[in-house]
């Protein structure tokens, strides 16, 4: 095993400069850090989002750092946590789809905190985003599949590690002061699937943009670590994974992850998106959800570790069922924060569909695809195979469709459209104060 995974990484980030960021990253970048902010916005009063700025509150912890879409102003990292949490509570972010991972959830409030410490521009802000967002993606591959069939968060272990590094060059760390920086986050990487249904899932991911900030000041004033956190022989992938690929790092800018960084239409788990669609689809062609005997879906095998719920009693729990996935594609055509909300899983009409899905595993099928048969009450079928879902890579949401979906997650605002100008330009703005501005 290589022992320079961490100080290659470190000097990858500590390096890099918008300029040297392709055209084609940077407009991903700019999609994935648009769609956090507009999502924080959006949740910023959330009952999870209360919760954690009311204990923030108890625990001393007011500050001058800006939380997305509030009056109150914490410390640094819990302005972190508490917009990275509302980033990922609607389960609504990002996706890079290969290890599961919602890179820009965790690293876009780490590197937002550390541009208001130092006034950083927007490109300086914006090459954080991009550092954190490939550090996070590689370590995801390297540790995949054999990470996430522990049961590992993979935004939760991973995340600390890219907010780490974002906040890191943000900050203006050189790379040895970076790879302490990935040490301290490193140690920090925690996070279980069991959460998920609850909201101490996305306060996991809060949890992991906190802990990049602290780790990228730690360093900064510093504070050390080892020299190889990542794949030395008790680190990060010898604890956590079976037998870890370092060679994803291999290519750190030269082939850019960001740009394979997915943007959610529904607000659920990407994994069960070609189930909304094909309720969607069932719902287009005219059929009647109370017509429906049984439905069958055949979807990949990963779809099951995340979205077996059969029987969900709340909205958080309804985002991690297949079954109702399906139902509100057919019975409301939609799959936004309100389709996943109490009601929605309590709905009648809903629950009389999810009861008549059975769900079969084809490992042959591509994690965006799904193949359904809806059997109707005169016993004629109707058979329907979804290639990819709308928001993979292989069929994006538009520049267009991310626009709609902000400024309905922010139609709250006073000036929702001057939010989403700032957030889409946001390595042209001088600096973060522009944005906290736009969203209160």
């Amino acid at each position: 095993m290589s022992s320079d995974i961490t100080a290659r990484t470190a000097a990858f980030v500590a390096g890099l400069n918008w300029d040297d960021v392709p055209a084609s990253a940077q407009a991903a970048a700019r999609r994935t850090a648009a769609n956090v902010i507009g999502l924080s916005v959006g949740a910023a009063h959330s009952p999870a989002a209360e919760a954690a700025v009311a204990a923030a509150g108890d625990l001393g912890l007011s500050g001058s750092a800006q939380v997305l879409g509030r009056a109150e102003a914490l410390t640094a990292p819990w302005a972190a946590l508490v917009n990275g949490l509302t980033a990922h509570v609607e389960d609504f972010d990002d996706t890079y789809l290969a290890c599961i991972l919602h890179p820009g959830a965790p690293v876009v409030p780490a590197a937002l905190a550390a541009a208001e410490l130092t006034g950083a521009d927007g490109a300086t802000l914006m090459t954080g985003v991009v550092a954190g967002v490939e550090v996070a993606s590689r370590i995801g591959d390297a540790l995949w599949p054999s990470h996430f069939d522990r049961g590992w968060h993979v935004t939760a272990t991973t995340g600390p590690v890219g907010a780490a590094c974002a906040a890191a060059r943000v900050l203006g760390l050189d790379a040895s002061q970076t790879a302490h920086a990935i040490a301290i986050a490193a140690t920090q990487a925690a996070g279980h699937t069991e959460q998920l249904g609850s909201m101490t899932k996305s306060f996991q991911v809060g949890r992991a943009a906190a802990t990049g900030v602290e780790a990228a000041l730690l360093a900064q004033q510093g504070f050390t670590g080892p020299v190889e956190p990542l794949a030395g022989r008790r680190g990060m992938s010898a604890l956590m994974a079976d037998d870890a690929d370092w060679s994803t790092v291999d290519d750190l800018g030269s082939r850019w992850l960001v740009e394979q960084n997915a943007l959610k239409p529904y607000s659920c788990g990407i994994v069960s998106h070609p189930v909304i669609d094909a309720g969607v689809f069932l719902r287009a062609q005219g059929v009647d959800p109370a017509r429906v005997a049984s439905v069958a879906l055949e979807v990949h095998p990963r779809v099951l570790d995340v979205m077996g719920v059969t029987e969900p009693e709340t909205g958080l729990q309804s985002k991690f069922s297949v079954y109702h996935c399906f139902a509100v594609g057919l019975v409301r055509g939609a799959g936004g924060p309100a389709e996943f909300s109490d009601d929605a899983a309590l709905d009648p009409q809903v629950v009389r569909v999810r009861g008549r899905v059975t769900v079969s595993l084809d490992g042959t099928l591509a994690a965006d695809s799904c193949r359904m048969t809806a059997t109707l009450d005169d016993g004629s079928t109707v058979a329907h195979t979804v290639e990819h879902a709308t928001g993979s890579t292989a069929a994006p949401m538009t520049d267009d469709q991310l626009r709609d979906k902000v400024l309905r997650l922010t139609g709250h605002l006073d000036d929702p459209a001057r939010l989403w100008d700032t957030a889409w330009r946001l390595d042209e703005i001088g600096s973060a104060a522009e944005l906290f501005a736009a969203a209160r």
